[in-house]
């Protein structure tokens, strides 16, 4: 039974909790190619499922995968496009004593979200609703996407890209 109750709720949750030291493990652990892709899957699945339940139990009416599926709160949702690329950024953002990747996106033709990886992502959240709680993925506004991704490039191509 789906939850019956619409949003907005008394005390909103944006969703994003910190990541488990086994979650940031296992991302080093595949970057480096000692564990496979399903191998990282399944690490993620199974926090997931574990923070869901201390969701359930701490009586939240939101549910959510923590975003434990990414490394940026933005980039990975754009990466997920057909017509974004995963580019080297020309700098590294500091952020609290800590240096982000190099990593940004750039605009490579038209934006189409056939496949796009978020879809199942959702979908595995979304089997653990019930009559007390319903899904919510957290992405970035449709505004946030063009300027994120080309801040430091010339922002001509990305008008015509979205006018076409």
């Amino acid at each position: 039974m789906a939850y019956s109750k619409n949003a907005p709720f008394r005390a909103d949750v944006v969703g994003s909790y910190l990541r488990p030291a086994e979650l940031k493990q296992a991302r080093a652990d595949f970057a480096a190619g000692i564990i496979d892709a399903a191998g990282l899957k399944a690490v993620e699945d199974r926090l997931i499922t574990e923070l869901v339940a201390k969701q359930k139990a701490a009586g939240l009416h939101v549910i959510t995968d923590g975003e434990f599926r990414r490394g940026w709160w933005h980039f990975d949702f754009m990466w997920g496009f057909n017509g974004v690329d995963h580019v080297a950024a020309a700098h590294r953002v500091a952020f609290h004593d800590e240096v982000t990747p190099a990593d940004t996106a750039t605009v490579t033709g038209k934006l189409d979200g056939h496949d796009h990886p978020f879809v199942e992502h959702f979908k595995f959240v979304k089997q653990f609703e019930d009559g007390n709680t319903v899904a919510r993925q957290t992405m970035p506004s449709p505004r946030a996407d063009p300027f994120r991704a080309h801040r430091q490039q010339d922002r001509l191509p990305v008008r015509r890209v979205l006018q076409g």
